[in-house]
């Protein structure tokens, strides 16, 4: 039994959303459940404009991802949003509307992060991601954390949500 809700993975860029949430899509399914997966990037190059990479661009579609989440959930549907989406007031604001709501913060330290295919142009400094000058806002209460790094594989960490998120519904529906 499952019932409406957002699962909500966060992390830096590179940390494993994108895989994870497509990892976890399909445990659902076996489940039975048909969950709705939204992916930042996807939805990113769905929008009809271009947005930028401020903090105010960042900040209006972390918002915009929220409301999108939370107006499926609304309806009824399990959803697993994959967004980086670092912003303490987008975070609390899922909280206080999303019923539901369940956040996991895919955490990879920056340094693994660089070793990554692609990536290793992206990083620079502590946490901060190169032509954004944005320093994230690091989840302060999630749910689950996953170091989402070796010897934790992808299914791993989809397989933690995937029981995790099992038995909040299960206290819930109790």
């Amino acid at each position: 039994m499952s019932g409406p809700g957002v699962v909500w993975l966060t992390g830096l860029s590179g940390a494993g959303k994108s895989t994870v949430a497509e990892l976890l899509d399909a445990r659902l399914r076996a489940d039975g459940i048909v969950p709705v997966r939204l992916d930042g990037d996807e939805m990113r190059a769905m929008l009809p404009f271009r947005p930028g990479y401020t903090r105010a661009d960042r900040l209006r579609l972390a918002r915009f991802y929220a409301r999108l989440a939370a107006g499926f959930a609304a309806r009824g549907h399990l959803v697993i949003c994959a967004t980086i989406s670092l912003f303490h007031e987008v975070h609390a604001w899922n909280r206080a509307h999303v019923p539901g709501y369940f956040e996991v913060w895919l955490r990879v330290p920056v340094p693994e992060l660089r070793t990554r295919a692609g990536r290793a142009a992206l990083y620079r400094g502590a946490d901060e991601v190169v032509g954004a000058g944005i320093e994230p806002e690091l989840p302060r209460w999630p749910d689950l954390v996953i170091d989402n790094r070796p010897p934790v594989t992808a299914e791993q960490a989809a397989e933690l949500v995937h029981t995790a998120w099992r038995r909040r519904i299960g206290r819930e529906a109790a």
